[in-house]
């Protein structure tokens, strides 16, 4: 088996931090990453939970998948959506994790993803910041999808 790239929508995560951080402080710091207000969350000064509302994903998956074939100019990146359509339980899923420092305190994302799609072979099979960079991009770009806040990327091999 190869290694591949993949781009998924965080469907369930758990962020903790090494440092005490009170609710303003643990939104601010993940609502770089993601839009928390996609999620259902509950939290503790050391972790936070959260669950996509599925609305979000059934009520804008399609367009999400019409804004990934525009900006990749093939119509193979919909494949998965052909096939998996609208519920988020129907998409293969994969966990992935990121480790982010912010000021003081280091917080790591552990993140289950429904995979919307898988690229070709790569020739690493680890990336320090393209996941991070993808991530940051969907989340502070300005296309009008909720599902931009809830992109994060891997390697698979």
């Amino acid at each position: 088996m190869g290694t591949f790239y993949i781009l998924g929508i965080v469907n369930k995560f758990e962020a903790n931090s090494a440092n005490q951080l009170d609710q303003s402080h643990w939104e601010q710091y993940l609502n770089e990453r993601m839009d928390l207000k996609q999620y259902t969350t509950t939290s503790t000064d050391y972790t936070v939970k959260g669950d996509l509302k599925k609305h979000v994903f059934k009520e804008n998956i399609e367009d999400f998948y019409k804004k990934l074939v525009e900006m990749t100019g093939d119509d193979q990146t919909a494949t998965y959506f052909e096939d998996s359509k609208i519920d988020i339980e129907n998409y293969q899923s994969r966990t992935t994790r990121m480790t982010f420092k912010y000021h003081n305190t280091q917080i790591t994302i552990a993140a289950e993803i429904a995979v919307l799609f898988i690229e070709g072979k790569v020739l690493v099979e680890e990336f320090s910041y393209e996941p991070k960079i993808v991530n940051w991009l969907f989340r502070h770009s300005n296309i009008s999808n909720p599902l931009t806040g809830c992109v994060m990327s891997d390697v698979l091999g």
